[in-house]
């Protein structure tokens, strides 16, 4: 089902029963306002009955009278880290009776596996007002709303606001012009905040699950291990939405990241937590990366063919294409097994059993109650002493699988060496950084050795000009993959050094 999407540019006033529009003729470039036109509204809210998604500062809803059909709407939060979510409006036409699940894809991260239930009922007399440029073209609308909120039959409550937003084109100076005059009119500034969320009141603005906590001067080891992990599981929640729209594939990037860094932390602080509640959690998002995994790696590809095809003859690329077509159509089906392991029941409750062991970790001991900066550096000391004996067991030439497995070692160390940082300082910092260029050379190189293996699957689904491409750029797969190997020794020695790691010995 395909979906419809805006950006709004908005503000919200407050006004009294007896406010009326004051003349706003000239309020920019010949600006006129048209004669206000009514229209009565009825929207229901969707939600998590504890408000997870208004927490977030997400709404679902079903509204009728507004738009020629029956709509549903996901606006996303504007605070979000994920990329291009900035309070962005997402529609569906769609009767009353399903969510449908476009939207309850979009929304399922926020969820953390709960059930969405109708939680507020709106029913809004709007009286819209059309402000008109020197060309007649429409440049903002102000909303007149009274709202009821309404408890079964029963109107509980009553407010009315002004909503001015401006239509795609308008100049950005309009809003503040035409705020001013309402306010000099009398309307008051309030909170910009959705009408459900002034409905439903202090609940709705309570702390999300997942907001990181800050941390003191001095936190302990406990809390800074929850923030590390409160802070993945995060990263894992909020780019769910940018993998359902499927718009930027730093969404499956983000996500699997969030699942990375969360596995890691855990694996890390393995000695101050309780090791079956750790090890099961584990286990079921690693299930989920490899879903992310295969989707991710095929992106990588896919990002990658394009920029080796300008160096192929013309003969040749006209294979390349066939090959890239073949990639796409292994992407579009992992794409669909990620979105069918989002909505599964194991997903729902491994996000939910994943924001409860991150905001509440099962420590033991009395350890996790000392200072963080003497606790948690000791936990890097063993995987960098792992991580070392290994690299030197790698000798002058490696093989493609140690180096992939040093990867996952030395990625590991980096994580915990960031979870030190906040009470370590620049010197972890520092480690860090290097450990990140270990990575990026390795990432690299894994990235070839994959995508060589893939092209000699992906060629011979195509003809004979396909073969002999996958064969090419299969091969300048496995040139970079040698180059990135030879790369390796010299950038390890520098991460390696034991200045970069007094701290965490």
């Amino acid at each position: 089902m395909s979906t419809e999407g805006t950006v709004e540019r908005e503000v919200k006033l407050g006004v009294w029963p007896g406010f009326a529009l004051p003349d706003l003729r000239g309020t920019f470039d010949g600006v006129v306002a048209g004669a206000p036109q009514e229209r009565r509204l009825e929207a229901v809210y969707f939600d998590t009955p504890d408000l997870r998604l208004l927490r977030r500062g997400v709404t679902l809803r079903f509204r009728r009278g507004e738009e020629p059909q029956e709509l549903w709407t996901v606006k996303l939060a504007e605070e979000a880290p994920a990329v291009g979510l900035s309070r962005r409006e997402i529609s569906v036409p769609s009767g009353p009776s399903t969510i449908p699940v476009a939207l309850e894809d979009l929304v399922r991260g926020w969820a953390l596996g709960d059930s969405l239930v109708p939680v507020a009922r709106l029913r809004t007399v709007r009286n819209r007002t059309i402000l008109r440029g020197h060309n007649r073209a429409p440049v903002a609308e102000i909303d007149d709303d009274e709202v009821s909120i309404l408890q079964g039959s029963r109107v509980a409550a009553r407010f009315r606001e002004l909503e001015v937003e401006l239509i795609d084109g308008a100049p950005p100076k309009l809003l503040d012009r035409v705020a001013g005059q309402l306010r000099a009119a009398g309307a008051q500034p309030v909170d910009q905040i959705p009408k459900v969320v002034r409905a439903l009141g202090p609940s709705a603005l309570a702390p999300w699950d997942l907001a990181v906590p800050e941390l003191g001067a001095r936190p302990t080891a406990a809390e800074l291990i929850t923030a590390g992990l409160i802070a993945s599981a995060a990263r894992l929640v909020d780019h769910i939405a940018i993998v359902v729209l499927d718009e930027d594939v730093e969404g499956v990037h983000q996500a699997r990241v969030g699942i990375r860094r969360l596995r890691s932390d855990l694996w890390t602080a393995r000695s101050l937590l309780d090791h079956g509640v750790v090890r099961s959690l584990r286990r079921e998002l690693r299930w989920l990366m490899g879903h992310f995994g295969e989707v991710r790696d095929l992106d990588v590809l896919l990002e990658r063919l394009p920029k080796d095809l300008r160096l192929l003859d013309q003969y040749a690329r006209g294979g390349a294409e066939d090959v890239l077509a073949e990639g796409a159509k292994d992407r579009a089906a992992a794409y669909e097994a990620l979105r069918g392991a989002l909505r599964t029941q194991r997903c729902g409750d491994l996000l939910g059993e994943t924001a409860r062991i991150a905001t509440a970790p099962p420590f033991k001991g009395r350890a996790v109650q000392n200072p963080a900066a003497e606790v948690v550096p000791k936990l890097v000391k063993k995987p960098l002493a792992d991580l070392r004996r290994d690299a030197k067991k790698l000798g002058p030439a490696p093989d493609d699988e140690s180096l992939h497995r040093l990867r996952i070692d030395a990625k590991r160390v980096r994580y915990a060496t960031e979870l030190a940082a906040p009470v370590v300082g620049k010197k972890a910092r520092q480690a860090a950084r290097g450990l990140a260029q270990v990575q990026d050379v390795l990432g690299d190189h894994h990235d070839a050795t994959a995508a060589a293996v893939r092209l000699r699957a992906l060629g011979p689904r195509t003809g004979p000009a396909g073969v002999w491409a996958a064969g090419l750029l299969g091969g300048l797969a496995i040139a970079r993959a040698a180059e990135d190997r030879d790369r390796f020794q010299s950038v390890w020695a520098r991460a390696a050094a034991a200045e970069r790691w007094r701290w965490a010995e």
